[in-house]
């Protein structure tokens, strides 16, 4: 009879170690790829509704009037898409848990919009926020136009307001913000 060849026992552990190192390198960049796909879908997004609330404000000579409660979300951009469609559909927040349609669950599913009408209406300010890779908000989105202490952490109000930078990593603090007279 020949003999046999097999690999032994340690030859085995060591590729297993080595492929289980592969993939301690791996997943978390493919994980940060990801993060980084939906900041990029959030910037789109948010430029896509931009150029429909400048659509509207041609059509209407305003922007669409704010709700200031958080629980109806982005029901007060709906105005874009009926009875004229300024966009097709409301684009939903990546960083938000999908849920059923708003109706139905009173809670938001696209960005948090504001307007901000300067005597008499209608409204001059706009603007959008998202929550960010940190999923909290870290901003209430509200904007009162030309003042953006606030997203700086200059606010003795609300001192954690910040944007999202993505030079403190990917998964950092800070909201996606964007209004008509800023774009971060």
């Amino acid at each position: 009879m020949a003999p046999r060849h097999a690999f032994t026992l340690i030859e085995l552990l060591i590729v297993v170690s080595i492929i289980a190192l592969l993939a301690l390198i791996a997943v978390p960049n493919l994980l940060e790829a990801q993060v980084r796909a939906k900041i990029a879908r959030v910037r789109n997004d948010m430029r896509a509704l931009a150029t429909a609330l400048e659509a509207y404000r041609t059509e209407y000579d305003g922007y669409p009037d704010f709700i200031d409660i958080e629980a109806f979300g982005a029901l007060q951009m709906r105005a874009l898409t009926t009875p004229q469609a300024f966009i097709a559909t409301l684009p939903a927040d990546p960083f938000l848990p999908p849920i059923a349609p708003e109706p139905f669950t009173g809670r938001r599913t696209s960005f948090r919009y504001s307007s901000y009408p300067i005597l008499p209406d209608p409204a001059a300010f706009w603007s959008l926020a998202s929550n960010g890779p940190d999923l909290a908000p870290d901003s209430l989105g509200v904007y009162r136009g030309l003042d953006l202490n606030p997203f700086f952490g200059r606010d003795p109000v609300m001192p954690r307001w910040v944007l999202y930078d993505a030079t403190n990593g990917t998964i950092s603090v800070g909201d996606l913000f964007r209004a008509n007279d800023f774009v971060p």
